[in-house]
């Protein structure tokens, strides 16, 4: 019996000899160092100045370009996330290098140190970043008039919030809709097919899937053509992409139901109340399915660069992200910052006109959706959300964010829903015109 224990406690301390020699290697989900404490993909990889050895990563791992707000590097809790020194400063944000791996992490920290939903741009290359350095050119001023009650008014009674519900729970039923997972790839393909179906009755209204280079998950867009002014267009978006921890990934549940499965439901029943109302814009209207916000506004990014570089003349955008939650006393609140102010204001003086509800006003900070790559490419962009700032859903991006948390109805996503078919009509305007004006 004495030498088996003896032979039992050779193996054993031999085994932990070869474990301490050969720690877990590097993986995609997080490494471990000796002592079994996880090493982050962030800590491994702080940007450096130039001249500084190189981050630890894989050598053949691809580098993305990360864009901060000046005013959040002056937070105390800047340091928690330990991006040591940036790439360049500007005047308005910092740049870093960062591997494409440590993107959810990243998230990740600032949902919980800061409570954004994002706060930083993802750029696939260092030039794209340095244009973050300066402050961005401004939206023009354009006038936005409310005259069409007589077509929207009997509309808005059309949104249903049992079509809300189930669109919500549609998509919150993925297990992920994670930019680099097949499940978010399914739920674009979902999207584009639903949103084309309940547009049929629009003429010449057609869903396409926008595909990325970076990413699997594609961007959806649907685009109905104006009558009169097909060349000016009005945008109503909303990101797709779901996330869920800091080393989940494309295996993390992430079922989305507020943040962003409420606000593609948003967009899909004003599709709907749309889609049978006999519409026919003069401004071309495009509803839009962002990829990969979670990770950086990539979707929204590269869609609105390339609608600037092409000339495109956008007259408005509103982003619907997070519309479902009642955390706050109001029922809509207008972002104040990263927007344009004509275009929010016109956004409030319709929740006001069609009386969807109280109405507050909010700061979100830098890069905190969609609306800020508009805002950035010199497009007049607004947003609308759920709650002031600091009363927003606290289970978001883990797998608590289902549709019970944010009280099992969609009945808080009705009025954004009736909002943005009164933003879609008052901007693009009805032909022929409205039978009845309003102010």
């Amino acid at each position: 019996m004495d030498s088996k224990r003896a032979l039992f406690g050779l193996a054993l301390w031999l085994l932990m000899l070869l474990l301490a020699a050969h720690p877990a290697a590097s993986g995609e989900e997080g490494a471990f160092d000796g002592r079994s404490k996880p090493v982050s993909a962030l800590e491994g990889a702080k940007a450096r100045p130039a001249d500084a050895p190189q981050a630890r990563r894989a050598p053949a791992e691809e580098s993305v370009w990360v864009s901060f707000g000046r005013e959040d590097l002056r937070d105390a809790r800047w340091s928690e996330l330990g991006l040591g020194e940036p790439a360049a400063l500007g005047e308005r944000s910092a740049i870093y290098e960062l591997p494409v791996s440590a993107l959810p992490e990243l998230a990740q920290k600032m949902h919980e140190r800061f409570h954004r939903c994002g706060g930083f741009f993802a750029h696939a290359t260092r030039r794209e970043a340095e244009g973050d350095l300066r402050p961005h050119a401004a939206a023009p001023a354009l006038a936005y008039t409310v005259d069409q009650k007589g077509f929207v008014g009997p509309l808005l009674s059309q949104v249903k919030e049992a079509e809300l519900r189930a669109a919500i729970e549609i998509l919150a039923a993925y297990h992920n809709r994670y930019y680099q997972s097949e499940t978010g790839v399914a739920a674009a393909k979902a999207i584009q097919a639903r949103w084309q179906q309940l547009a049929a009755e629009l003429p010449g209204a057609s869903a396409r899937l926008v595909t990325h280079g970076g990413w699997k998950q594609p961007s959806v867009v649907l685009t109905i053509p104006g009558s009169e002014s097909p060349d000016e267009l009005v945008v109503l978006g909303g990101h797709l992409d779901s996330i869920a921890g800091m080393w989940g990934g494309a295996n993390a549940r992430a079922p989305g139901a507020d943040d962003n499965a409420s606000g593609i439901a948003v967009l899909t029943e004003a599709i709907r109340v749309l889609g049978r109302s006999g519409l026919r814009p003069k401004r071309t209207i495009e509803f839009m399915g962002y990829a990969a916000e979670e990770v950086g506004l990539r979707g929204s990014q590269e869609i609105a660069r390339q609608y600037a570089s092409a000339g495109k003349k956008v007259v408005g955008v509103v982003q619907f992200d997070m519309t479902n939650f009642r955390g706050s006393a109001d029922d809509i609140y207008v972002l104040s910052d990263n927007v344009s102010p004509a275009l929010s204001e016109f956004l409030g003086r319709l929740v006001d006109e069609y009386a969807l509800g109280k109405r507050g006003t909010t700061r979100c900070g830098y890069a905190c959706s969609d609306h800020a790559s508009w805002t950035k490419a010199g497009f007049p962009a607004s947003a609308a959300f759920e709650s002031s700032f600091d009363g927003m859903n606290k289970q978001i991006h883990t797998d608590r964010d289902t549709l019970a948390n944010s009280g099992g109805t969609a009945a808080h996503s009705a009025p954004f829903a009736r909002l943005a078919v009164a933003f879609a009509v008052e901007l693009a305007k009805n032909s022929p015109p409205a039978s009845a004006s309003g102010r």
